[in-house]
């Protein structure tokens, strides 16, 4: 998970095109919040802090990526749109991050896979997935394997949120 937060770390613009509307302006400007406070908590734990990523971090990063992300949403100017759509992949991952398939990753964590059974099982392991091009073989690779392990070990609801998350993972560390 700490790669996700390396990944997400520096998602965030600060500033509006100039040929934004005034309203669009104002609206950035009350979504920042959010965004900051997003900002802020990543960078307690990413990019190379030793200490782990709790699972509730990841459950409170996405509530305030929802607030965030409803507030852009009512921006109208095409120029800030673009400007914060790294946000909506972003968040996509955080929510991964945060739901079934975080809690799977989590316990898994504590109680490998079957190595013998898996070929992806290493990258269960703690910081396992502590580069991009690691994190990139588990979303192309490795799915259908790690599908496989998350079904044995989780359940399908954690199949279903990795299978949302990846497209969104994959576009955001650029696999």
């Amino acid at each position: 998970m700490k790669l996700l937060l390396i990944a997400l770390i520096f998602f965030i613009p600060f500033t509006l095109a100039s040929t934004c509307t005034t309203t669009d302006q104002i609206r950035f400007l009350q979504c920042k919040g959010s965004i900051v406070k997003i900002q802020d908590t990543l960078k307690k734990y990413a990019p190379y802090t030793a200490t782990p990523v709790p699972q509730s971090v990841f459950k409170m990063i996405s509530k305030l990526c929802d607030r965030a992300l409803t507030c852009v949403e009512q921006i109208e100017c095409a120029e800030a749109k673009r400007g914060v759509s790294m946000m909506d992949f972003a968040c996509e991952g955080i929510q991964m991050s945060s739901g079934p398939f975080g809690d799977c990753m989590a316990k898994l964590q504590t109680s490998p896979p079957d190595a013998y059974k898996y070929s992806c099982a290493p990258m269960f392991a703690k910081d396992a997935l502590d580069t991009i091009s690691k994190g990139c073989q588990m979303f192309t690779n490795d799915v259908e394997c790690v599908k496989s392990v998350a079904l044995e070990y989780c359940g399908v609801e954690a199949v279903m949120a990795f299978n949302k998350g990846t497209p969104y993972m994959k576009n955001l560390l650029k696999c």
